[in-house]
């Protein structure tokens, strides 16, 4: 299962996210492609503990979780977003310049990547505890999930 802690697969999300432009035109959904990649970024300061979540209270946590980690394709639009990071809400980081965001975004990967697994990962609003290798499957999940959506 790809893991975004694989240096593979981290080489294979940037070369797809070098293939993103201002002109890069969603297939689903409403968000912009600058949107989009603030967005993404947003998902990795989740797991930093930058940005705070309630929990839901739901009680299948683990059910859930090992479900969605196994990577079943999701919804296209069907699955909202935390409105603590919905960029159609004005919430989350402001896209600013589509390239600087990029890098940005690589950067918050590479930040991620380099932490210790001892680290204090936030836990996940949904699915609750997560160590250091969930969080980067479902980064990766998450990277996949959007790059597909504006054709990369």
């Amino acid at each position: 299962m790809k893991n975004i802690l694989n240096p593979d697969v981290k080489q294979e999300i940037y070369n797809r996210l070098e293939k993103l432009d201002e002109n890069s035109q969603r297939r689903w959904g409403k968000m912009t492609v600058n949107q989009m990649v603030c967005h993404l970024r947003d998902q990795i300061r989740l797991a930093l503990g930058e940005i705070i979540i309630p929990p839901w209270k739901i009680i299948l946590k683990p059910l859930l979780k090992y479900f969605v980690l196994l990577g079943p394709p999701v919804p296209k639009g069907k699955v909202q977003t935390f409105p603590e990071i919905d960029q159609l809400l004005g919430k989350g980081s402001k896209p600013v310049n589509l390239q600087n965001d990029i890098k940005l975004l690589k950067e918050k990967i590479e930040e991620f990547s380099d932490k210790d697994e001892a680290f204090p990962f936030a836990e996940h609003a949904a699915f609750g505890k997560l160590n250091k290798k969930q969080w980067g499957r479902l980064i990766y999940l998450h990277l996949d999930h959007h790059l597909k959506q504006f054709g990369c």
